[in-house]
């Protein structure tokens, strides 16, 4: 059973038991998100949101790690306004990309897992965060670096994390933007479960998945929707606040020196 989703970086599926995979498959950019990428992972989400044999979707990244954010080169480089930051529309146009990125996501009605395996930053972190299973390989890690580079984190990250491990924590992740390894992760609730490698982490998602496919679709959906409204029922006002305050960051002298600074080091 198929998916029609165009392009090489996105590849998508249904197996037998109606259990859909969308994996991300950028490994020679860490699995960073272009617009192609974003786009395919949206088509995919709302493609699988409307099939009623679809019983669990489960997001992975391909090459040895989930994703590592948005490609920078790719997304944010030229494109600069009058007063030289990026000009405000198109800044406006990537934010809201990521928001409709997640908000796919978020539609899916059955549940969403997210397979993690090295790094998950940026709007990558984002991504695995709005899922309602996660799953981790010790090796793995989230970051939320923006504030390194003169942004703040988007993608919902700003009430999903909180979310999941309280403001304290959550306070800390962004505002330091440090790394949090896989088992400190599992520790503040932010994923559900931490295995050795990938094979274990293939293993525990076929299990998991399994037991999904046996469900009651309409449990799992009713379930899930009722859990939504009292957890991520901020959602829409957290993708709004991150829109307006990243697109004025996007256009700071400070970005700007930081995006000139990562593509003269990677030249």
């Amino acid at each position: 059973m198929g998916v029609d989703v165009d392009g090489d970086e996105i590849r998508v599926g249904v197996d037998d038991r109606g259990v859909a995979r969308i994996e991300i498959h950028r490994p020679h950019r860490m699995n960073a998100l272009n617009g192609a990428a974003s786009a395919g992972i949206m088509a995919a989400c709302n493609e699988l949101s409307d099939r009623d044999d679809v019983r669990a979707v489960v997001i992975d990244g391909m090459g040895g790690n989930f994703s590592t954010g948005a490609d920078v080169v790719d997304v944010f480089q030229g494109g600069q306004g009058s007063g030289g930051g990026m000009d405000p529309t198109r800044a406006r146009g990537i934010i809201s990309g990521g928001s409709e990125l997640v908000r796919a996501v978020r539609r899916v009605g059955v549940p969403v897992i997210a397979a993690v395996d090295g790094a998950a930053a940026g709007v990558g972190a984002s991504l695995a965060f709005v899922a309602d299973l996660i799953y981790a390989t010790e090796r793995s890690y989230f970051l939320l670096p923006f504030v390194n580079i003169g942004l703040m984190p988007d993608g919902g990250a700003t009430m999903s994390v909180a979310a999941s491990i309280g403001r304290a924590r959550a306070n800390a992740m962004a505002l330091l933007g440090e790394k949090l390894p896989a088992a400190e992760a599992f520790d503040a609730g932010l994923v559900t479960k931490v295995v050795a490698d990938r094979t274990a982490l293939d293993a525990v998602v076929e299990q998991v998945t399994d037991k999904l496919a046996q469900s009651s679709p309409s449990a799992l959906r009713i379930t899930k929707a009722a859990l939504d409204a009292h957890t991520m029922s901020d959602f829409e006002a957290a993708l709004g606040h991150e829109l307006d305050g990243q697109t004025e960051l996007l256009q700071s002298a400070e970005f700007q020196a930081a995006i000139a600074a990562f593509v003269g080091a990677k030249r």
